[in-house]
């Protein structure tokens, strides 16, 4: 695992550095590690595949991880003869904290000031990277890519946070930045840079998605300039490497498609592309994957997923991850970065970023119905319809008329808690699922307070503007950049994202909302420019999910089911859930009573895993 860790001290209190010290012995990886130090600062980088890099001049101390992009001919030069932190040390000199205006790629950087006694912490724009933070009992700042490390050499922060355990319940199955599953360890959102004075930090972002901005140029020539930075951004992405050793995912939806076409394109021979397919219907879009494989004369690999697989990666995955994390399709992305790796890629391209970047959740157009009904008379409706629509029984006989009543009810949520609104609380009531005294210990309002007001923080933007730029930071660098990040690495690929390269979030930012959602249709911009590329089927598709059969699984794997329901009888022991809710879910998994399984039967389960994987009581 690569990575690094890094500490350093209170102004007035450097000789308390001494426990630190002791206990700083690498634990990042087994792979060949690094280590620099200072009195009262010091890195350790981990790193695998030249990802990353330590550099020491003077008082300085600096750690990157990734793949930066210099903003200068002698930045990049100074990088490639002494090494990435090199040329970091040198950008620091000349900008200060200034240089994260212009430092563009994918990165987590560290520096070390010993002279003044200051750090800078940063990740990139996107969120590829990851930096996490704690303080000490002695107020020294602890620091690095994830949270196992902080919470071996300072315990005391190392308590579960409740609060963390609603808001994975709430978000359905992750905790957002800038929480952990720990009380007193933070992580750094995409963006943002910490600065430590040496007794006190200060976290704030370095950059924002430029809404405010108009892209110039007609339908046209916009359409032109996306294809444009679109082939770019991939070029980018397969610099310096062999081509036989590259591939990409690809499920056949817009993005993977349009990162294997322009592969294609800019590679001699066939690109390989790795998919995952599911048996049962409504699950499987591997169709696609094999009509976009051929259609650009890919070497395609497709693997069905059984099982046995999830039943071997299960335990895997809810326990690979430096907190909780329990998106489903961790597991086929996990056998898909598998197999690319056994058949001799040690680099993949993953698509993930465009709906937030164009306009592709659903959730973009079905806004619009909500503005429809917001403009009926606030007397018909708050007189009329909502006192009546309230009044009906819990399960209304009609579906018609219940589904009125959550269309009412979801129209007088705010924006923000409306796009996360489809969650366990939605179904039961948060006292009916926690424990008295541990929801005591919750502020229910926090994690909408989150959302919130990272939705208002792209203003003045468009009401689609926003709503993306809550996506990126909630949907994309919170889970699926987590997702794949994480299961590549288990895997023992690299993985890189087109998609967020920087010209293309400054690109995507300036387009107007109503050309992104072109004729009324999800990203009708995006797919009209792209309509010379990509296969009409493939343009003209549904959009469809990368979840698990729950029930197909669950009914055809005994083991399977016997790990989960083992997992939620521990977790009901916590003290954390109330018997009834884990009764409920226990039902859910068994198929009792004519019941589906349950997705968070799933969320539950990872989460105990992961817990007893930490030895957490």
């Amino acid at each position: 695992m690569s990575g690094f860790y890094g500490w350093c001290a209170r102004t007035a209190a450097a000789p308390g550095l001494s426990r630190l010290r002791a206990t700083a012995l690498p634990d990042l990886t087994a792979e060949p590690v690094e280590r620099l130090e200072r009195e009262g600062c010091g890195l350790v980088v981990a790193a695998g595949a030249g990802q990353g890099s330590l550099a020491e001049e003077g008082p300085v101390l600096a750690a990157i991880l990734g793949r930066p992009r210099w903003p200068t001919p002698e930045l990049a030069a100074k990088a490639s003869e002494a090494g990435p932190a090199a040329a970091l040390i040198d950008a620091y000199r000349r900008e200060g904290a200034a240089l994260l205006r212009s430092l563009k790629g994918s990165f987590s950087l560290a520096l070390l000031d010993s002279q003044k006694g200051d750090a800078l912490l940063a990740i990139d724009r996107g969120g590829i990277g990851t930096l996490c933070h704690g303080l000490s009992s002695e107020g020294h700042l602890v620091f690095s890519t994830g949270t196992d490390p902080i919470r071996r050499r300072i315990p005391e922060a190392a308590g579960i946070s409740p609060q963390a355990i609603y808001d994975f319940i709430f978000l359905i199955d992750r905790v957002p930045a800038p929480g952990t599953i720990y009380q007193g360890i933070h992580k750094l959102p995409p963006a943002h840079r910490l600065h430590w004075t040496g007794n006190e930090a200060e976290t704030a972002p370095y950059w924002r998605m430029p809404y405010a901005a108009a892209a110039e140029g007609g339908e046209a020539a916009l359409a032109e300039q996306l294809r444009v930075k679109l082939r770019a951004a991939v070029a980018a992405s397969l610099e310096g490497e062999d081509p036989e050793r590259v591939g990409c995912f690809l499920s056949g939806g817009l993005d993977s498609s349009t990162v294997l076409g322009l592969m294609s394109e800019a590679s001699a021979g066939s690109v390989r592309a790795f998919t995952i397919g599911f048996e049962p219907e409504g699950f499987d879009e591997s169709p696609y994957a094999v009509l976009a494989a051929e259609h650009f004369d890919a070497r395609h690999d497709c693997y069905y997923l059984e099982p046995a697989d999830v039943m071997e990666g299960l335990p895997k995955l809810a326990t690979a991850y430096d907190e909780p994390f329990a998106n489903s399709s961790a597991l086929p992305a996990y056998f898909c970065a598998l197999r690319a790796q056994r058949a001799g890629v040690s680099v993949m391209l993953a698509g993930d970023g465009g709906d937030e970047l164009f306009a592709g959740n659903s959730r973009y157009l079905s806004e619009r119905l909500f503005d429809h009904y917001r403009r009926l008379p606030g007397a018909l409706r708050r007189g009329l319809l909502e006192p009546l629509l309230d009044a009906l029984p819990e399960r209304p006989p009609l579906a018609l008329l219940r589904k009125a009543r959550n269309y009412s009810r979801a129209a007088r949520l705010s924006v923000p808690t409306r796009m996360h609104a489809h969650n366990l609380y939605r179904e039961i009531a948060p006292e009916e699922i926690f424990d008295p005294a541990f929801l005591d210990a919750i502020e229910q309002a926090a994690v909408i307070a989150l959302i919130e007001s990272i939705y208002e923080a792209a203003s003045p933007a468009a009401k689609v503007q926003k709503m993306m730029h809550l996506d990126l930071r909630i949907t994309l660098a919170d889970s699926d950049l987590r997702k794949v990040r994480r299961t590549c690495e288990l895997a023992g690929v690299q993985v890189r994202f087109p998609f967020l390269d920087d010209d293309l979030l400054d690109f995507s930012a300036g387009l107007d909302p109503d050309l992104l959602l072109k004729g009324g249709v999800l990203r009708g911009f995006y797919k009209q420019a792209m309509s010379d590329l990509l296969p009409r089927e493939i343009l003209e598709k549904p959009k469809q999910g990368f979840g698990l059969p729950y029930d197909h699984l669950m009914t055809t794997h005994a083991p399977l089911k016997a790990l989960i329901c083992d997992s939620l009888q521990a977790l009901g022991r916590r003290g954390y859930f109330t018997p009834g809710f884990i009764a409920e879910m226990l039902a859910s998994a068994r198929l009792e009573g004519g019941r589906r399984v349950s997705s968070y039967v799933w969320d539950l389960a990872v989460l105990e895993l992961w817990l007893q994987s930490r030895s957490i009581t």
